[in-house]
C-alpha cells in the first residue's frame, strides 16, 4: 500500500507573470492551482501511527505541485521577462514574444503568443533548442486561458508530457521519476477571498517510469484527479492511476487500478479510502480485490485503519481502532 504515495508528480503551482506593456496581460497565479493541504496531513516523526493512505494523499499533493510547478515555473520566468518588453512581432489580436534564449544558461529557447481578452487572456507557450529561429523550430509546451470576474479566478491550461520529455532540462528534481509521455488537462475556479477552489487535473494516457526504489515500474493515468478546498480550509482529493502493487507480495507483474478518496476539515481531521481492483480481468492480486479505509486525528495520527480480509490476516495488527472515532463521516467520500 505504499505505492499509494508516489502518485503523480503532476498540479500546477505559477509565480504570478504579467505582460506590462501598453497591453497588460493577465497570467495564472500561484495560488490558482496549487494543492493545500492540513498540516496534520505531513511528515512527522513520533511512536504513533500514520496513516499510509493520508501519506499517499500528502505525498501526491507534494509532487504534483513540486513537477509542475517547476516546467509551468520555467514559463513564468519567461514571461516576467517580457515586463516591458515590447512584442516581437503581431498576428492579428496575438502578440508574440521570441524567441528568446533561456536565461539560466540551458540548451533552451522560449516563445510566447499572448491574446488580451476582455475578462483575461488567452496563451501559448513554446519551447525549442537554443538559438530556434522561429516557431517553426519549437514544440508547444502549453496552452491555457484566464478569466477574471471580481474575486472570481477561472481558467488553466493543456502540457504536453512529450515535449517536457523532448527537452529534459525542463524536468523536475525528482530523479526517481521520468514521465513516459501524455498531456494533462489543468483547470480551476477560485475565489481569492475566500480562497475556496476547484482543481481538475484530467490525464490523457500519461505514463510515468519510477526508477529504483519501485523496480522500474511503469505507471499509467488516464483518468481525473479532483482537488476542492472550502472556506475554512477542508477539503477533497479523489485521484485513480494504474500500476504494480507488489510491496507485500500480494501482487505481480500486471497492472491494477488503484484509487484514493481523501476528505478533510479545516482542523486537520481526516478520512480516506483507498481500493486496488483488478479491472476487466486485468491483474493477478493475491486475494483479490484490496480495500482500505482510514481516519486521522487533528495531530495527524491513526485512529482507525481497517484492511479487508484475507489481506488483514497476513498482516496481524494492520487493522485497529473504533470507527467512531471518526470525525469525517463516510458520506464525505461518497461524491467522490
Amino acid at each position: 500500500m505504499t505505492r499509494f504515495a508516489p502518485l503523480f508528480a503532476l498540479s500546477a503551482a505559477l509565480t504570478t507573470g504579467c505582460f506590462f506593456t501598453e497591453e497588460e496581460t493577465a497570467f495564472i497565479e500561484a495560488d490558482d492551482v496549487r494543492l493545500e493541504l492540513p498540516e496534520s496531513i505531513a511528515a512527522r516523526e513520533g511512536g504513533q501511527v500514520r496513516g499510509t493512505l493520508h501519506i499517499g494523499v500528502q505525498y501526491t499533493a507534494d509532487q504534483v505541485n513540486r513537477w509542475v510547478t517547476v516546467i509551468v515555473e520555467h514559463c513564468a520566468r519567461v514571461i516576467a521577462y517580457l515586463d516591458d518588453v515590447q512584442p516581437t512581432s503581431r498576428d492579428g489580436d496575438t502578440r508574440v514574444y521570441g524567441p528568446y534564449d533561456d536565461n539560466d544558461g540551458r540548451d533552451l529557447a522560449w516563445l510566447v503568443r499572448v491574446e488580451t481578452l476582455e475578462d483575461g487572456s488567452n496563451y501559448e507557450v513554446y519551447v525549442g533548442n537554443r538559438g530556434a529561429k522561429g516557431q517553426d523550430a519549437m514544440d508547444l509546451l502549453m496552452r491555457g486561458d484566464l478569466h477574471k470576474e471580481e474575486s472570481e479566478r477561472s481558467g488553466g491550461f493543456t502540457m504536453d508530457f512529450d515535449v517536457v520529455e523532448k527537452y529534459r532540462e525542463m524536468k523536475g528534481p525528482d530523479a526517481d521519476m521520468s514521465v513516459i509521455g501524455g498531456v494533462v488537462d489543468v483547470t480551476f475556479k477560485r475565489d481569492v477571498e475566500t480562497e475556496e477552489k476547484v482543481i481538475d487535473l484530467d490525464f490523457k494516457a500519461v505514463s510515468f517510469e519510477y526508477l529504483g526504489y519501485l523496480d522500474d515500474d511503469v505507471l499509467f493515468s488516464d483518468d481525473k484527479y479532483t482537488y476542492t478546498r472550502d472556506a475554512k480550509g477542508g477539503g477533497t482529493f479523489d485521484l485513480t492511476l494504474y500500476g504494480e502493487w507488489d510491496d507485500y507480495g500480494w501482487s505481480g507483474p500486471e497492472q491494477e487500478k488503484a484509487s484514493v478518496q481523501a476528505a478533510w476539515d479545516g482542523d486537520g481531521n481526516g478520512r480516506a479510502r483507498g481500493s486496488i481492483l483488478e479491472v476487466e480481468g486485468v491483474g493477478d492480486m493475491k486475494h483479490g480485490d484490496l480495500f482500505l479505509d482510514e481516519c486521522q486525528g487533528t495531530d495527524g495520527f491513526l485512529t482507525w485503519r481497517a484492511l479487508n480480509e484475507p489481506y488483514a490476516l497476513e498482516a496481524p495488527g494492520y487493522n485497529f481502532g473504533d470507527p467512531e472515532t471518526c470525525v469525517i463521516p463516510a458520506s464525505a467520500l461518497d461524491g467522490l
